[in-house]
């Protein structure tokens, strides 16, 4: 019987370099997520509590997904007192939460725990990453589109598209107002910039950047259904990218929704990581 070679030392360096890669590339999805729901805690009423074993977010708005864990790395045996006190501090505050399960999460089963507690997974996002030179795509806009950056006079105009998106009761819009002016507008943090696309001078889609230790995060991307199969959705996010990135040295990340993940293919971004979200019965979707 023939010995098999042992892996060369070149070999085994590649396999580390990979892992590390692969380790860098995830923690930089989780800490860009991370970072960019905490900005909604700035605004008064609301708080984005972070520690080495949780990130939480909460805020008036009962509706999804503006209140949830977004981060859950605790110890096996402390996991179900942990859970239920999550569980207790939003139930006593009457608002609707969702967990992120990430890839670091821990426990392992953590998804078995929430499901006996009655969530269920509700999306499996893809963590996706680019490098500002392997995005793929036209500069030329289809007939009739225009995008803008937003500015103070697209507020109220993408803030009804946000609130229509996610469903957000009439007397809690006011909110979204409060987080546009902490982290979008020139006079507020502007640690977030947004897009407008506009089709025949009528707005039909949106998109946000998130910028964290060059890590530049793209985030709630959305068309109308009439937009849709016009090529609105690849010119903006590849709009919002392109002026967001200021070094060859950025990355580009995002989290997406199974319908998505072609089009982010085709822009040049690959998979990296799952994650899954989960909510009561598993009633919501990105």
């Amino acid at each position: 019987m023939t010995k098999a070679a042992a892996p060369s030392n070149s070999r085994l360096c590649l396999v580390a370099d990979e892992r590390a890669m692969s380790a860098r590339e995830i923690a930089a999805l989780e800490e860009n997520l991370w970072s960019n729901w905490s900005q909604f805690g700035g605004p008064e009423g609301c708080a984005f509590t972070r520690t080495e074993k949780v990130c939480r977010l909460d805020t008036p708005i009962a509706s999804l997904p503006y209140n949830g864990v977004f981060k859950f790395s605790v110890e096996e045996t402390e996991a179900d007192a942990e859970i239920d006190a999550l569980m207790h501090h939003y139930e006593k505050r009457g608002v609707d939460h969702l967990w992120v399960i990430h890839p670091t999460a821990s426990p392992t089963d953590l998804d078995e725990r929430l499901n006996r507690r009655g969530f269920r997974e509700a999306e499996n996002c893809t963590g996706m990453i680019a490098g500002p030179e392997e995005l793929k795509g036209s500069d030329a806009l289809p007939d009739g589109l225009v995008i803008h950056e937003v500015g103070a006079e697209h507020k109220d105009v993408v803030m009804e598209m946000v609130a229509s998106r996610w469903q957000v009761p009439s007397e809690a819009v006011m909110h979204l107002h409060a987080f546009y002016q902490m982290i979008c507008s020139p006079t507020g943090g502007r640690t977030m910039r947004g897009w407008l696309a506009l089709l025949d001078g009528h707005p039909v889609g949106k998109a946000f950047t998130h910028r964290n230790n060059g890590v530049i995060g793209l985030y709630g991307v959305a068309t109308k259904p009439e937009a849709r199969g016009k090529g609105v959705a690849a010119a903006l996010c590849l709009r919002a990218l392109q002026e967001s990135v200021m070094s060859n040295d950025d990355l580009l990340v995002l989290h997406s929704s199974p319908m998505a993940e072609n089009l982010y293919r085709r822009m040049g971004f690959r998979s990296v990581a799952p994650f899954r979200i989960f909510a009561r019965d598993g009633a919501f979707h990105v």
